[in-house]
């Protein structure tokens, strides 16, 4: 479940206020559903619909996320727009302008200009409550999420179950929250992983990525080669990554997309729901 379409990514640029588009198309796999930007920045879903969570607004984004009964989406206007249901869209929508958001299973984060990190949502674990500081990047999970601060500490807020909340000491530069576990790229483009390791999913390859993305039980990153990699739960194929380059990836909880650098989506694992078979 991530800010922007995978962890890692980086931040979307846009001239604030023009409307005009100046992001990469990009993908973000939900639980049953997955979402994209397209060239021109409108959104396109598909796969479980839900209480319409993938059937987004029409307009510009220059990010989007899918989550769990939701999605949300940047607008090239910096606002903050969602659809679907659950208690996530049951609070009101942060007003202001952001860079980016994140939709975890019932709750969201987005991100400032300022560095500031607004949530709302579900907050039974406190997952809705930040820390306080400047954020580079942060990202929304099931029951906890996860955000890199300005000098390159992540730190956690909401469930301590697995210790998924109790990320390593060092520098990274993204972070990616998963079910259970969580992982994020360092300075040095290695991959840390911490919380539940069942299946491995917590114990990533060794090797450079520029991204990572934790799902339900499986996580994927982004090779320096543009080569994807995944570890974990493999019952649905959703650890097995077909071959060649991508620009970007997304784990979402029982299948995972990436988006090669044509602007192609390709998808793999379950596709109960059609979240697999991008239009």
């Amino acid at each position: 479940m991530k800010a922007l379409a995978a962890c890692g990514e980086g931040q979307p640029e846009r001239s604030a206020g023009s409307g005009d588009v100046a992001t990469a198309p990009s993908v973000s796999a939900g639980t049953q559903h997955t979402c994209r930007i397209l060239a021109g920045g409108d959104v396109a879903c598909w796969g479980n619909n839900l209480y319409g969570k993938a059937t987004p607004p029409v307009g510009k984004f220059v990010s989007v996320s899918a989550g769990g009964f939701h999605s949300c989406g940047v607008r090239a206007s910096g606002t903050i727009a969602c659809w679907g249901a659950g208690s996530a869209l049951n609070a009101p929508l942060p007003a202001g302008e952001f860079v980016s958001v994140s939709s975890g299973f019932n709750h969201s984060c987005a991100l400032k200009p300022s560095g500031t990190v607004a949530c709302w949502g579900h907050a039974f674990e406190n997952q809705g409550s930040p820390s306080v500081g400047e954020f580079t990047f942060v990202d929304a999970g099931t029951s906890h999420s996860c955000g890199v601060k300005i000098d390159g500490a992540v730190i956690c807020w909401g469930s301590e179950v697995f210790s998924v909340g109790t990320p390593p000491a060092g520098k990274f530069v993204s972070v990616s929250v998963g079910a259970s576990h969580a992982c994020g790229v360092r300075t040095s483009g290695t991959v840390a992983c911490w919380g539940a390791d069942a299946d491995g999913r917590s114990t990533p390859p060794t090797g450079r990525f520029v991204s990572v993305s934790a799902g339900g039980g499986h996580t994927c990153g982004l090779r320096t080669s543009g080569a994807v990699a995944c570890w974990g739960v493999d019952v649905h194929g959703q650890a097995t990554p077909p071959e060649g380059e991508f620009v970007s990836v997304s784990a979402g909880s029982w299948h995972t997309c990436g988006m090669r650098g044509n602007g192609t989506v390709a998808c793999w694992g379950s596709d109960e729901y059609g979240q697999s078979t991008p239009p």
